[in-house]
C-alpha cells in the first residue's frame, strides 16, 4: 500500500464550494475559500446520461463513465488492447477453459474501511447473475457456471463451456467488485444511496442530470489520483458544454460534441481537442419476429440503401468513417462484411429488387426510432440523412420518431421495429462486437436467433489459438450481413477536448474507450 499524503481536501463543510464550481467555474467558486485550490479540483463535462451507478445494472456508458472511478474489477487495460492486473494479481486457465482461476491482491480497502477478499468477488458475480437487470449487463457472464472460494485470496470461476476470452469478461463493467456486506444479492442499490468500491474516487453526491462530485481514496491501494476532486458535470447541450469549456467554467469535455463544435474547438482560443484510437460504432437494429422486418428482403433493402458515405461526410465533416461489420476496422479479425455482399455505396436497384423478390411493395412505409442526446446532438441529422435516402429511393417512405434514453432504453425492441443504438465497447475485441448482438436472447431484444450463428459464437469461445478465433470470427460477420437483423454504418475515435492547463488527457484515449480521470491532472 502506497505511503499516505497530506491532501487539501474538499470536505463536507466545503460541499457548497464544490457546487459551486460546477455551476459557476473553479476561479470564482474557490476564491476566499481556503478548502482547496483551482488546480485541486477538475471539473469534466458531459451530454450523457446515467441509468444505474450500481454495477448490477450498468449497461450504458454514461452510467459505467461514473462507476469506472468508484470500482474495479480483478483484471483492467492498459494502452488499449493490453490486459493487466488490477485486483487480482493474476489469472490463469487450469487446462480445460472451462476453469479459471485468480489470485487476489492482498490489503485493499473498499471506502467504508472493510477489507477485499474473495468473499466479496464471489458476492459480486454472483448478485449480477441474479438480478438479472434489463439493462443487459449480466449478459457479459452468463457462460458463468459459479464461483468458488479457497482461502481469502483465491477465486476460481467455473465455466458452462470453454471460453479463452473469459478474462477479457472479467475486465468489463460487469466484473465491478462490491463489498458483500452492503449490496443486497437480489436488487439494485438506488442512486440516491451511497457506492463503495475500492477506485481511487470515492462518490460524495450524485445528483441526477446535474453533477457527480468525487473525492480521491486516501487509502487506495495503489498509484492515488493525481487530482484529489473530481466533478462530472451533466449538459443537455453540447452547445452549452461547448461555451462552458471555452468560458474556463468547465476544465475538459468528454462525451459529446457535435462534429461542427469540434471543428469549432479546434481553432478556439486556450482549448485543445485530443483525439486517439477508438472502436465507439453506431448501428440500426432490426426487430426480425415483427413485420415488415421479418421479411429478410426488406433487411437486404435497407443494407443496400444505407447512406453511410453521406452520413460520414456531410453529418459527421469525416469525422467517423463508414462501418460495414459490426466489429470496426482495426480491431484482428475483423472484414467489411456488408460491403462484400451488399457493395460500399447504395444500390437502389438491387433493394428493389430485393423487395420484389421478397414480394412487398414499394414504397414501404416503416418507422425509425431514434433518441436525441445519448448519442450526441448530431443524432438528429444522422437520422435525417437516413430518411433522406431512403425516401428518395422510392423503396421506403420512413417517418421517424424519438424518445430520450430513460424511456427509449427501456423500449427498445420490445416496443420499436427498427432503431438506433450505439456501442462503446466492454472490451476491446472482435468477440465484444459479435457475442452480445447476435447470440440468443441478445441485449437488442430484436428476436435474432439462428442456430449456425449460435454455433459459430460457441467455436469461437473454445479456440485455442487467435488465428482459429479470429477465422471463426469473420464467417460470423459474413453470416450476420446476409441475415442483417443489425446494419451497422459509422465507426469513431475517441475525442475529448480541454483547457491548456489540463494534463494527461491524450494518454487515456485509446480503444478500451475508458476516460480514466485519475490519470489526469491541472497546472494552475
Amino acid at each position: 500500500m502506497h505511503r499516505r499524503r497530506v491532501r487539501r481536501r474538499v470536505t463536507l463543510v466545503a460541499t457548497a464550494a464544490l457546487v459551486a464550481v460546477a455551476a459557476f467555474g473553479v476561479q470564482a467558486a474557490l476564491s476566499g475559500s481556503n478548502a482547496t485550490s483551482a488546480k485541486d479540483v477538475l471539473v469534466s463535462g458531459t451530454t450523457d446520461s446515467v441509468t444505474n451507478i450500481d454495477p448490477a445494472g450498468e449497461y450504458d456508458f454514461g452510467s459505467f463513465t461514473v462507476d469506472a472511478n468508484i470500482f474495479e474489477q480483478l483484471l483492467d487495460f492498459k494502452s488499449g488492447t493490453k490486459l493487466q492486473p488490477r485486483l487480482a494479481t493474476g489469472c490463469r486457465s487450469v487446462g480445460n477453459l472451462r476453469t479459471w482461476t485468480c489470485t487476489l491482491r492482498r490489503g485493499v480497502k473498499f471506502h467504508d474501511g472493510s477489507s477485499f477478499d474473495s468473499a466479496d468477488v464471489k458476492w459480486s458475480f454472483d448478485r449480477v447473475l441474479k438480478i438479472e437487470d434489463p439493462s443487459g449487463i449480466y449478459t457479459l457472464i452468463t457462460n458463468l457456471k459459479n464461483v468458488s472460494t479457497k482461502g481469502a485470496y483465491l477465486v476460481t470461476f467455473h465455466l458452462k463451456k470453454p471460453q479463452s476470452t473469459w478474462p477479457l469478461r472479467l475486465a468489463t463493467g460487469a466484473g465491478f467488485i462490491v463489498p458483500q456486506g452492503l449490496y443486497p444479492n437480489n436488487k439494485l442499490r438506488s442512486n440516491s444511496e451511497s457506492q463503495v468500491g475500492t477506485g481511487q474516487y470515492k462518490l460524495v453526491r450524485y445528483t441526477p442530470g446535474q453533477q457527480a462530485v468525487y473525492e480521491s481514496f486516501d487509502d487506495y491501494w495503489g498509484t492515488p489520483a493525481k487530482t484529489e476532486n473530481l466533478i462530472m458535470r451533466y449538459f443537455t447541450k453540447s452547445s452549452t458544454m461547448k461555451l462552458a469549456l471555452q468560458r474556463g467554467e468547465i476544465d475538459m469535455a468528454f462525451q459529446t460534441f457535435t462534429p461542427t463544435e469540434i471543428n469549432s474547438l479546434k481553432k478556439a482560443s486556450g482549448v485543445r481537442v485530443y483525439q486517439g484510437q477508438g472502436a465507439v460504432i453506431r448501428y440500426l437494429t432490426l426487430n426480425v419476429t415483427r413485420a415488415p422486418f421479418n421479411k429478410l428482403g426488406v433487411r437486404k433493402a435497407l443494407a443496400y440503401l444505407m447512406p453511410r458515405q453521406a452520413i460520414a461526410a456531410r453529418v459527421y465533416k469525416g469525422q467517423v468513417k463508414p462501418l460495414f461489420s459490426m466489429p470496426p476496422a482495426g480491431l484482428p479479425g475483423h472484414i467489411d462484411a456488408f460491403a462484400t455482399i451488399y457493395g460500399r455505396t447504395p444500390n437502389v436497384a438491387k433493394a428493389k429488387a430485393a423487395m420484389n423478390a421478397a414480394g412487398v411493395a414499394m414504397p414501404l412505409s416503416i418507422e425509425l426510432w431514434w433518441t436525441p442526446t445519448h448519442y450526441g446532438d448530431a443524432s438528429a441529422d444522422e437520422y435525417a440523412e437516413i430518411k433522406r435516402a431512403l425516401d428518395a429511393s422510392g423503396v421506403f417512405k420512413v417517418t421517424l420518431k424519438s424518445t430520450e434514453w430513460a424511456q427509449y432504453s427501456d423500449a427498445l425492441g420490445n416496443q420499436y421495429n427498427a432503431f438506433q443504438l450505439g456501442w462503446f465497447p466492454d472490451y476491446p475485441d472482435v468477440e465484444n462486437y459479435l457475442e452480445p448482438f447476435y447470440a440468443a436472447g441478445n441485449f437488442t431484444a430484436n428476436g435474432y436467433d439462428s442456430k449456425q450463428m449460435n454455433a459459430l459464437l460457441t467455436k469461437q469461445l473454445s479456440a485455442k489459438t487467435e488465428a482459429a478465433r479470429f477465422a471463426t470470427a469473420r464467417a460470423a460477420q459474413l453470416l450476420a450481413a446476409r441475415d442483417a437483423p443489425i446494419i451497422p454504418y459509422w465507426q469513431a475515435n475517441m475525442i475529448a477536448a480541454g483547457r491548456n492547463n489540463v494534463r494527461g488527457i491524450a494518454g487515456t484515449l485509446d480503444a478500451a474507450f475508458i476516460m480514466r480521470f485519475w490519470q489526469i491532472s491541472k497546472t494552475s
